[in-house]
């Protein structure tokens, strides 16, 4: 028996299975979702970090083990790591008043005990003018705090007791832990306007394709079924290793996306086969048979795609991708199980609850989807374009080009304190800090200088003690260092010396990116050359620009891979080689338009006011990566589906031609439909706050428009149009006939 039979086999198996046992399977998935959605409510709110792991060879990486290995003490904090900024525009630190409200928000940390706040300065316990502004209306609280990823939110909720609605001062901590909380938090407002937009709007697509209440409600729970299940697993995974917190993010997002569109998908196959006369046992088991096919290669292909994420050694890129490709998944099952068990109960109740909906409207759900391949404004575009191919060619291909040009300036980085909304708590505050002090708190460099054994101890450390004393000096002539608060620790054993730099800004800015390449790359070679010793650079700004090298790295495996599985996985779906070739192709320059469409945006700041976006320097680091796995997968998800429509038209009259727009005329109103689907959610990501989420929804929303309009109703038809017969080109190991054009029947 062949694999593709089997294949087959074991597909018809699962809709059966719905099919014959429809209420065991349905009260299966609603137990399953119902725990799932217990286990995510208990769990998720601690269960996810902001901390960016890595576990490549980078010179942080190594600097971070040394630390671990010879001054394990390194991570109790003995030096203030989060600062409060009280501020107060009415009154100054000479105040009575000032120093009443400072003075209960300090009981109020005692009140905490020594294992959150180990201790603190305060410019009303010892009259340290530096903690004051020039305007003497901000005054600053450096606190030690123990365990900040645990107490940080301790903290806050402190600070916000202390400080009633009618305080004179507004009392903000700012700090590594702080800001990151501060992200969690705003990720999570944004996670309600992706509810808000995109949920509506997909409600209402569904309405328009389907006409029925009842029918548009099925892929919605789909969605949230899959949705359930995903966010419960990342939420015991996480139980076991470090998931960065933007996995609830992206879960919800390809949730959506793909679980409503791949039941969208199995229902319009199902209505049609019904009106086509089909009973509904014959009817569900024929859409699995048929558009389940697409659906289960289609998630295929999406899960290759992220694939080739889990091959980058950081938790960004794998904790992101194991989400989404554990919601793609559970998405397919429930379409090839769930959805059948519904509709073998439903029968023509699925029509229920119609809409008073004109004839017709809607295209492809609710009315005629019949073959009608010259119908609508999809079959007219797609007959243009099979009779003039070369101009549809290249007017297409020259429209994508352009769009894409903008994308060869991409400058790649990490979106910081200053990309955060002005009017929040935490922005104010980090302003403040850096009109008016230099705390350098936020942002460090840590110079990790090793000794090895065996040399000679004396000399080792007076060779280590003047490149450090060459190392100083250097500093204190370059700006980008705070050199006066510069602190030096040495190991128990003697063999590790480890120099906190201080940084003004934040981590992420350009001035300590740049800051910590000069130290790298110059500073550090020369206070250390000839030096028996090892001298590496970490803290978290070179841990970015270590990532930044990770990236770069690792994107030609991750394309290779991508390409090759899916080149793989569709030549065996379609028994050609020559169409997975056109898929990647076509995938490309839509991907290549999406960056390019990225940087036009978000860098150059063309329409980004009128949208609603911000524009900023930078692309987020990880977004083109990740942004290519997704869009290569979900682009596959109209071409999976037009195509097995084509194959099946080109099957039975042999006509290449006509089998595209028909192909392109039965299926306008689905594809259209998911779309717009997938258009809103993407949306509703972009609407957020955060300028990571408005880039990856923005990006994702405009690859899936160009590949549903331009690349869907002109580039494929006419490609197919131009290449003919030999789009089903397959040599005979893939099962291929000898013969250039088989015998169909008429």
């Amino acid at each position: 028996m062949s694999a593709a039979s089997t294949l087959d086999r074991s597909l018809l198996a699962a809709v059966r299975l719905g099919v014959r046992h429809p209420r065991a399977v349905l009260g299966t998935w609603l137990l399953l979702a119902v725990l799932c959605a217990w286990v995510v409510v208990r769990g998720a709110g601690a269960a996810f970090g902001t901390d960016i792991e890595r576990s490549d060879g980078s010179e942080s990486v190594r600097a971070n083990a040394m630390l671990r290995a010879h001054l394990p003490s390194a991570s109790e904090p003995d030096r203030p790591n989060e600062v409060l900024v009280l501020h107060a525009p009415a009154l100054t630190v000479d105040d009575p008043a000032y120093a009443a409200a400072a003075n209960a928000i300090a009981e109020r940390l005692q009140a905490l005990g020594t294992d959150v706040v180990a201790g603190g300065r305060s410019y009303f316990l010892d009259g340290d003018a530096s903690l004051v502004s020039a305007d003497r209306h901000t005054t600053l609280v450096p606190l030690i705090l123990v365990d900040p990823q645990r107490n940080a939110r301790v903290l806050r909720d402190a600070v916000r007791e202390a400080t009633p609605a009618d305080s004179p001062l507004t009392v903000t901590p700012v700090g590594p832990a702080s800001v990151g909380l501060a992200y969690q938090e705003l990720a999570n407002s944004d996670l309600r306007a992706e509810l808000r937009i995109g949920l509506p709007a997909a409600v209402l697509v569904l309405l328009w394709v389907f006409g029925s209440v009842v029918a548009a409600a099925l892929p919605l729970l789909v969605a949230a079924v899959s949705i359930a299940v995903a966010l419960a697993l990342a939420v015991l995974v996480a139980q076991f290793t470090p998931v960065y917190f933007l996995v609830v993010n992206m879960v919800l997002m390809m949730g959506l996306a793909v679980g409503i569109d791949y039941a969208l998908f199995m229902l319009v196959r199902y209505r049609e086969e019904r009106r086509a006369g089909a009973s509904v046992e014959a009817a569900v088991e024929r859409s699995g048979a048929r558009a389940g096919h697409a659906v289960l290669f289609s998630g295929a292909t999406v899960v290759v795609a992220l694939l080739g994420l889990l091959l980058v050694p950081t938790n960004i890129f794998r904790g992101l991708a194991a989400g989404a490709m554990a919601a793609v998944l559970v998405a397919v099952l429930a379409s090839l199980t769930l959805l059948p068990a519904l509709l073998r109960l439903l029968g023509d109740r699925v029509d229920a609850l119609r809409l008073p909906l004109p004839r017709g409207f809607g295209g492809g759900g609710n009315g005629d989807n019949s073959d009608h391949g010259g119908a609508g404004i999809a079959g007219r575009a797609a007959t243009a374009a099979v009779r003039r191919p070369w101009l549809a060619l290249v007017v297409s291909v020259s429209l994508l080009g352009l769009l894409a040009a903008p994308a060869l300036h991409m400058r790649i980085g990490f979106a910081g304190i200053e990309t955060l909304p002005p009017q929040l708590d935490t922005r104010q505050a980090f302003d403040r800090l850096q009109a008016h002090f230099r705390i350098g708190l936020v942002a460090e460099a840590v110079v990790v200088v090793h000794t090895e054994p065996g040399a000679e101890p004396t000399a080792q450390a007076a060779a280590v003690d003047a490149a450090l004393l060459r190392l100083r000096g250097a500093l204190a002539t370059d700006n980008g260092f705070l050199v006066e608060l510069t602190r030096e620790r040495r190991s128990p054993d003697g063999r590790l010396v480890v120099l906190n730099v201080p940084l003004p800004g934040e981590s992420e800015g350009e001035a300590a990116l740049q800051a910590i390449t000069r130290l790298r790359t110059a500073l550090v070679p020369q206070a250390f050359a000839d030096v028996p010793a090892e001298a590496l650079v970490t803290g978290t700004s070179a841990g970015y620009l270590d990532f930044f090298s990770l990236t770069r790295q690792f994107a030609p495996l991750v394309v290779a891979l991508v390409l090759g599985l899916s080149f793989v996985l569709l030549a065996w779906a379609f028994r050609s080689i020559v169409v997975p070739l056109k898929a990647a192709a076509l995938n490309l320059l839509s991907v290549g338009a999406a960056y390019g469409a990225l940087v036009l945006v978000f860098q150059f700041g063309v329409g980004a006011s009128w949208l609603g976006l911000q524009q900023v320097p930078i692309i987020e680091a990880w977004i083109p990566l990740f942004l290519f796995t997704v869009l290569y997968g979900l682009s596959m998800d109209y071409h999976v589906f037009l195509l097995t429509r084509v194959r099946e038209h080109y099957d039975r009259s042999g006509d290449n031609a006509s089998a595209v727009v028909q192909a392109i005329g039965s299926t306008a109103g689905v594809i259209t439909g998911a779309a717009m689907i997938m258009v809103a959610v993407f949306a509703g990501f972009a609407a957020g706050e955060l300028v990571m989420f408005q880039q990856i929804g923005f990006g994702l929303a405009v690859a899936v428009l160009l590949d549903a309009t331009l690349v869907r109703l002109l580039l494929v038809p006419a490609l197919m149009t131009v290449l003919g017969d030999k789009n089903w080109y397959a040599p005979r190991w893939l099962g291929g006939e000898p013969q250039k054009v088989r015998d169909r029947a008429p």
